[in-house]
């Protein structure tokens, strides 16, 4: 049987740790790799966005995504673009290039698949926290969407708790070789108060 005074300095240790986890878990989790990610700056991305100016605007993302497409049912080492972890030096264009270039296919399907498939890429601009701390509360997540070009398809936001909000949506029917048009169909979805309070300014 554990004694009262093992409890009260396990308590004790609890206590002293808790706000300093918090307080590395919260930074972990809205940061990407230059600087906080804020409400005012993601309401600046547009579709068609060039990847040069969103990473002016943003950052470098923390990983990035691709698809590569289908793969037969026997395929045992399929090639998987998913979740690639980024530094601040990292050539998106060039590493995304690269990998949609590679002809070393792994299966016949993904072979007749990466002559037609389109070069979509996912940027994850924060992270999901790893740790105990985020079991106890809420986080964002920030994915931006780009085209074949490198340009900007969509923009994504949720916040994760109880409901996994959807807080944040811009997209388009249709993929822009060029900046948008004022007359081109634009959907936007934005829960204004937690969108704001997920992604706060920064003093």
């Amino acid at each position: 049987m554990v004694s009262t005074k093992k409890v009260r300095r396990i308590c004790l240790i609890a206590l002293v740790l808790y706000p300093i986890m918090f307080m590395m878990d919260s930074c972990r989790n809205t940061h990407a790799n230059r600087h906080a990610i804020q409400y005012c700056d993601i309401e600046r991305i547009y579709i068609g966005m060039p990847l040069d100016s969103l990473v002016l605007v943003l950052g470098q993302p923390y990983s990035f995504s691709g698809d590569l497409g289908c793969h037969d049912l026997t395929c045992k080492q399929s090639r998987d673009v998913s979740d690639i972890k980024m530094t601040k030096e990292t050539d998106i264009i060039h590493v995304m290039d690269s990998i949609y270039q590679d002809t070393n296919y792994c299966c016949e399907t993904n072979r007749e698949m990466m002559m037609t498939i389109e070069k979509n890429t996912t940027l994850a601009y924060t992270k999901k926290p790893f740790s105990i701390m985020s079991i106890l509360k809420s986080y964002p997540m920030l994915w931006i969407h780009l085209d074949s070009n490198y340009r900007v398809s969509s923009v994504y936001a949720k916040c994760y708790d109880a409901d996994d909000k959807c807080i944040y949506s811009l997209s388009s029917s249709t993929l822009f070789s060029n900046e948008v048009k004022q007359n081109e169909p634009v959907e936007l979805f934005v829960d204004t108060p937690l969108f704001r309070k997920c992604f706060q300014i920064v003093p």
